[in-house]
């Protein structure tokens, strides 16, 4: 008789005789029936009806609402600091050009990251004190020397006091100080949407208390409470031999938790593997991240209306009314990798392009047509909906559709036959629109280009290429007319660029890793990806495309339409961000979008300082910016509707609909617009909460990329060993420094805890004393110190450290080193300094 293998269980081990779920055993003998334990692990007090809380109680939806009324509450979305679970951020209700609101320790109230809460403003007594505000403040209107002896124990950093220890050390006023010198702090007293899914990876531990019928869940995200998991889910070895288990990770499902109790109740879900493995490590970030990787069910697939890509024709009907463009040089631009092909582009000379005779371009954006495999209201459909996008790992990709779709039917793949939603531009040769149309069609691309080739097209125009230098181009085609067609892309993307630029559009860099995989997907080489001229041209069609299909879609259907807006950064955040780039050398202009682009153009180039330069800027900048939404139009003002990064009236997204839901509805409100078929029974209120939840999947997505980048570069690291490099200061605290490694634009934190060390709080810089070394170099060998500010360029080494994680260090600098010390950024480049390149 075969024994059944349990999937929850740790490999290695045999199953007791008294396995369960999770290969456990029976109640513990040794847990006493009396006196009772309860699930926190202290003793029950039966002489008391309660116990005592930890949390308060959470109001009704009635007290909510009130209090929102009479501004005493308000509601937001809470954002805990990964760093530090103890201190969260919601936005404040007057806007963005106030701080955000602080919610301290057992205020958060057992509410999650990304959860909608209901916040009850504090006392101005709780308020903590914007120390460098407040100190300037101080010096211009006390004449006595300010007392600042007692922190308040709400928070682990320095000077994070409240309103009430001034009032009682330096005998200020409660209504004296102004608000400009306090940070509001507000208590979570109601959880109205649990967004967070109340899942995550982690390890078990024995409780201290052996009695206790619980083991411990420490999750991996220090933002998740620890859990409590009841004795009978685990495996019996564990609790003999707890270290066997140390590096297993599992997934924990919180099922409650109790205002009485610091911990959660929960039970396990999944046994992931090894910690430190990738696989293990790459699923405990899915699952931290909320990703649906299931795969797809039968129903899903019955929805379709085939059952193999390769048996499958394009109905005789679909000619019919579809305009034809497989006569056209039609072909793709994509990542080399890429197997989900979204989008293809056309490009011919025309003698009229504006109905007078006027020369000029005819550009085709060619667009997969899912919505005609994808119909609303099926199986398939809820669960692309559900999704809400395509997770791109840095080994993987989690689709949203069946890879029967976004990798065969609907991929624009060359040499076949393709349905395809398109949009058609006439324009002049100096880029100017004149005319556009939309409108289903049958395609046939050429070629499947990398961005590699057309770069190699764009840089070397003179060259004849051979077609042993280009993937298969099929249908007669030339490797010449393919180039040709690129440099005329090429050309007008440039043009659309500079005038998006012109008109105010705005683009911060966000320096992203790529990795060189070998055939066990485990990374060989990395390095930081380069956005090219072969990226800018396939950005700038699909940017015109996404916006003349919002003003049709939304033209058509002013009520219900699907778009996409960015709201401006939040006011005070970057006026802040303004004034330190203003003191570190590099001042910016950030009223406006355009002002903030143009002020980052200066710092333009390709040299490793130019790049450098701008990591350090964007670094900065991306902190007030505030992330860009799908929306609705039902019930909305126009001014709602703009985009402040692309600065324009209208956009929504329309040109990958194989890897994001939103652009599904848009084609489908596209086809409906053009009288294809009648418009969705879908209201403008479900067509919000669609929205809403994929605002919430694009982001976890985004998250768990870059969680998966980060894996993988600490499996590089662990491969490859030590490794020194380059490193800039982006700020300073008392025990530590953040600094963004040049080579890699990885941010990393260096702790200084063990060190002498002076932290300047009004100069915002840290001293560092190195003692002697009789070891080091001639010249070097006395003890010494350096300071450590924000662009100081300082040397570290990336260690590997347990599981596959990394961390930073810095090392007693040599000469060399210390005189790289004395010159900052804007040293370097008032200089021409080359060191960075060196």
């Amino acid at each position: 008789m075969q024994t059944k293998v349990n999937k929850l269980k740790p490999s290695g081990f045999v199953q007791t005789s008294t396995g369960g779920k999770f290969g456990a055993t029976a109640p513990i003998r040794s847990t006493p029936t009396k006196p009772d334990y309860n699930r926190t692990g202290y003793k029950k007090d039966f002489s008391k009806n309660q116990q005592r809380k930890v949390f308060a109680d959470y109001i009704s939806e009635e007290e909510a609402a009130a209090g929102c009324e009479d501004k005493s509450m308000f509601t937001a979305v809470l954002r805990i600091n990964p760093k530090n679970y103890q201190e969260c951020f919601v936005d404040h209700p007057k806007g963005t050009d106030y701080p955000d609101v602080l919610v301290l320790g057992f205020d958060r109230n057992r509410a999650m990251q990304g959860d909608i809460v209901t916040v009850k403003i504090k006392d101005r007594e709780e308020y903590i004190v914007n120390y460098p505000e407040y100190v300037k403040w101080w010096e211009l209107n006390k004449t006595t020397e300010r007392k600042s002896r007692r922190m308040d124990n709400n928070s682990n950093k320095s000077e994070k006091r409240c309103l009430r220890n001034e009032m009682e050390d330096n005998g200020v006023g409660k209504d004296e100080v102004p608000d400009s010198c306090l940070i509001m702090v507000g208590a979570v007293v109601r959880i109205n949407a649990e967004k967070h899914f109340r899942v995550a990876a982690g390890k078990l531990q024995l409780m201290p208390n052996s009695a206790n019928p619980n083991v411990l869940f420490i999750a991996c995200d220090s933002r998740i409470p620890r859990i409590l998991i009841p004795k009978t889910e685990v495996d019996n070895e564990f609790l003999t031999r707890p270290k066997d288990f140390e590096k297993f990770l599992y997934t924990a499902k919180i099922s409650g938790w109790r205002p009485e109790s610091v911990y959660a109740d929960g039970h396990l879900v999944k046994l992931l593997g090894m910690s430190g493995e990738i696989e293990a490590e790459t699923e405990r970030i899915v699952y931290e991240n909320q990703i649906d990787h299931r795969e797809f069910t039968d129903e899903c697939l019955e929805s379709l209306p085939i059952t193999s890509a390769e048996d499958w024709k394009i109905p005789q009907e679909e000619f019919d009314y579809r305009r034809d463009f497989r006569n056209e040089i039609v072909f793709t631009i994509d990542p080399k990798t890429a197997r989900d092909l979204d989008d293809a582009l056309h490009a011919n000379h025309i003698d009229d392009c504006d109905g007078k005779g006027t020369p000029g371009l005819e550009i085709g954006v060619h667009i997969a047509d899912v919505s005609f495999f994808l119909k609303e209201g099926t199986e398939l459909d809820r669960w692309a909906a559900e999704r809400g996008n395509s997770t791109y790992l840095s080994q993987i990709v989690i689709p949203m559709l069946p890879r029967i779709l976004c990798e065969q039917l609907c991929s624009l793949n060359p040499g076949v036959d393709r349905l395809a939603f398109s949009t058609v531009f006439k324009m002049t040769y100096e880029a100017e629109l004149k005319d556009v149309w939309f409108g289903r069609s049958i395609i046939r691309s050429r070629v499947k280009l990398a961005y590699e080739h057309a770069q190699d097209f764009i840089e070397n125009q003179e060259k004849d290429f051979t077609a042993e230098e280009l993937p298969d181009i099929s249908d007669g085609c030339t490797p010449f007319e393919i180039k040709e067609k690129t440099l005329m892309l090429h050309r007008v993307a440039q043009i659309l660029r500079k005038n998006r630029e012109n008109n105010g559009a705005l683009r911060i860099e966000q320096p992203r890793l790529k990795f060189a995989l070998d055939e066990e997907k485990r990374p060989q080489g990395v390095s930081v990806y380069e956005y090219k001229d072969s990226n800018k041209l396939i950005e700038e069609f699909m940017l015109l495309a996404n916006m003349e299909v919002a003003k049709k879609i939304e033209s058509s259907f002013p009520d219900h339409a699907l778009l996409r807006n960015h709201p401006p950064p939040k006011e005070k955040m970057m006026a802040d961000v303004a004034k330190q780039c203003d003191q570190i050398g590099f001042p910016l202009d950030g009223m406006t979008s355009g002002l903030l682009s143009t002020s980052l153009q200066k710092y333009q180039g390709n040299s490793r300082l130019a790049m450098c330069i701008r990591m350090v800027i964007s670094s900065l900048t991306i902190r007030p910016m505030q992330r860009a939404n799908y929306f609705c139009t039902f019930g909305k003002e126009l001014g709602f509707y703009h985009h402040y990064a692309l600065n324009v009236d209208r956009y929504t997204h329309f040109t990958s609909p194989i890897r994001r839901y939103p652009d599904v509805i848009v084609h489908r409100q596209l086809a409906a617009a053009l009288d294809y078929c009648p418009d969705s029974d879908r209201d403008g209120k479900e067509i919000q909460e669609i929205c809403n939840h994929c605002n919430d999947t694009k982001l976890a997505s985004k998250e768990a990329s870059e969680s998966s980048a980060a894996l993988y570069f600490g499996v590089f690291i662990h491969q490859t060993g030590k490794m020194m490099c380059r490193a800039v200061v982006l700020g300073v605290m008392d025990l530590s420094f953040d600094v963004l490694v040049v080579e890699y634009g990885i941010v990393k934190r260096v702790y200084v805890d063990d060190m002498d060390r002076i932290f300047d709080t009004s100069m915002k810089n840290l001293t560092l004393k190195w003692p002697a070394d009789p070891n080091a170099e001639t010249g070097n060998k006395d003890a010494f110190s350096t300071i450590i500010e924000m662009c100081s360029v300082i040397t570290v080494i990336l260690t590997p450290v347990k599981d596959v994680d990394v961390c930073a260090t810095m090392v007693r600098p040599t000469l060399e080193q210390r005189e790289v010390l004395k010159c900052p950024l804007k040293d370097m480049l008032a200089h021409g300094s080359t060191i960075l390149d060196a």
